[in-house]
């Protein structure tokens, strides 16, 4: 069986990265409260303030001299254009290492936990996989890295469906996730509000500790048998 293993969710804490990152960059005021993230939807939750930004503008020359840079300094124009961090800068341009790199575990020994399952159940393949571009990808292999992970399959995905691609089991917490499961495939899902109301679901638990050999055994069983579709309930 293959088990595919969400990163954020379920080892990283993305959203308590972000928050903290935001916090440091952009501090708020005394009478205004910190961002909040609740969900996957960061445009809702994330906000950055606009900026004045001042600009020089001078025409192009190729033939630009020392004496025509000095003269240029004087006659130079200054505009000033209003500017706002996007969210999609934020994560995967400014501060990409930091928030996907240096971000904490979900909850402690989630890495090492997976390490566990690896080792103890070698009948399966273990992949972890994320939806990820860019210095992301590097950034998540130090975490990676820095969290001691075992797992040597790992993939990147461009779109949340996509990992169906690869497994026949996704523990993850992401609703676009657990809603993309075609038939034959199960989500083990891992339990937060954001995604109480999903029914695509084999089972779920709190954490990856509460993953356990019983656990994998039912949901191989039922993929074996032909059992597993969105409505099967462990």
């Amino acid at each position: 069986m293959k088990i595919g293993v969400s990163i954020d969710g379920v080892l990283r804490d993305l959203f308590n990265q972000i928050e903290e990152t935001h916090k440091k960059y952009f501090p708020t005021e005394e009478d205004e409260e910190q961002i909040e993230i609740k969900d996957y939807n960061f445009e809702q939750w994330v906000s950055f303030p606009k900026e004045d930004v001042t600009q020089g503008q001078m025409e192009f020359n190729p033939n630009f001299t020392e004496d025509d840079f000095l003269e240029s300094e004087q006659n130079t124009e200054l505009s000033e254009t209003i500017k706002q961090t996007t969210v999609d800068e934020f994560l995967y341009e400014k501060c990409t290492v930091e928030i996907f790199g240096y971000a904490d575990e979900i909850v402690k020994s989630a890495v090492e936990t997976l390490n566990q399952l690896i080792l103890e159940n070698p009948q399966h393949e273990f992949i972890i996989i994320s939806r990820e571009g860019g210095l992301a990808i590097p950034s998540t292999l130090f975490f990676l890295s820095k969290t001691k992970s075992i797992c040597s399959n790992i993939k990147f995905v461009t779109e949340h469906s996509k990992v169906w691609d690869y497994v026949d089991v996704m523990i993850t917490d992401h609703p676009k996730v657990a809603n993309s499961v075609p038939k034959g495939g199960l989500v083990l899902l891992i339990d937060k509000d954001f995604n109480e109301n999903i029914k695509q679901s084999g089972t779920r638990v709190k954490s990856i500790k509460e993953v356990d050999e019983m656990i994998l055994d039912t949901f191989n069983e039922a993929i074996n048998n032909g059992d597993s579709n969105s409505e099967w309930i462990l």
